[in-house]
């Protein structure tokens, strides 16, 4: 992908001004006209850069599904200082790892060292390494349907710490609603519904044959891993 420098300078720009809060980028004219697919690939290349971090889905207060972001100190240092910010940028190229794979292999780390459920944490550490590997090869059902399982683990947890028995709950969409009617204290990303969607009909086109559901783009795949990744890390931590 052409980086474009308007839409890079537009997003640290909204960034700088905006820092003590979670971006959305549809308040910007520059970025909706860009489009969501756009500018959620720039995010990920600037965070190579380690210019953005804590990207996330969200819901654009203009509307859409958007990947929200906030920006590291040095992303910081960018909005003040044209020439660093000019020097960093001329080393983005040299940089092919893919920054979404890369974090979910960052995952995979962090839960083997972490007191997961022992039962099925074997199981639970392929499956992320499958969703880094399906992502990089660009096999978006997959990495999508896989995202799934792992949301539907973390879901079934939270119920389990609240001694709510979900056995006779399969579905990823009645596991979220049980646990916001439930466990209202505990944090779900208010996207998650509208994700289920998109992974519900990733699983039906990966296994009923003439199943006339579309392929799911790259930026639908990235939305899906950062909630996952945040929903697990979330776990990590309780």
């Amino acid at each position: 992908m052409n980086l474009n420098e308007e839409i890079i300078k537009e997003i640290i720009r909204l960034g700088s001004e905006n820092s003590s809060t979670l971006i959305d980028p549809s308040i910007s004219e520059i970025l909706v006209n860009a489009g969501v697919a756009t500018v959620t690939a720039h995010i990920e290349k600037l965070s190579l850069l380690e210019l953005i971090k804590d990207a996330q889905p969200l819901f654009g207060k203009k509307g859409g599904m958007w990947i929200g972001y906030s920006l590291s100190e040095m992303g910081i240092r960018c909005g003040a200082d044209a020439e660093f910010f000019k020097k960093l940028l001329s080393t983005l190229e040299e940089k092919p790892t893919n920054e979404v794979s890369n974090s979910v292999t960052n995952l995979v780390a962090l839960c083997r060292d972490s007191p997961i459920n022992p039962n099925f944490k074997e199981d639970y550490l392929k499956t992320l390494q499958e969703i880094s590997i399906c992502f990089q090869h660009e096999c978006y059902i997959a990495t999508i349907a896989l995202c799934g399982k792992i949301l539907e683990v973390c879901l079934k947890e939270i119920l389990f710490r609240n001694n709510i028995n979900s056995d006779n709950i399969f579905m990823l969409g009645p596991l979220i609603r049980t646990v916001r009617t439930q466990v209202p204290n505990e944090y779900l990303d208010r996207s998650l519904e509208n994700l289920a969607g998109i992974i519900s009909k990733s699983r039906n086109t990966a296994i009923h044959y003439g199943e006339k559901v579309p392929i799911p783009s790259r930026d639908q795949a990235v939305m899906v891993i950062y909630a996952t990744r945040d929903i697990v890390t979330r776990n990590l931590n309780k």
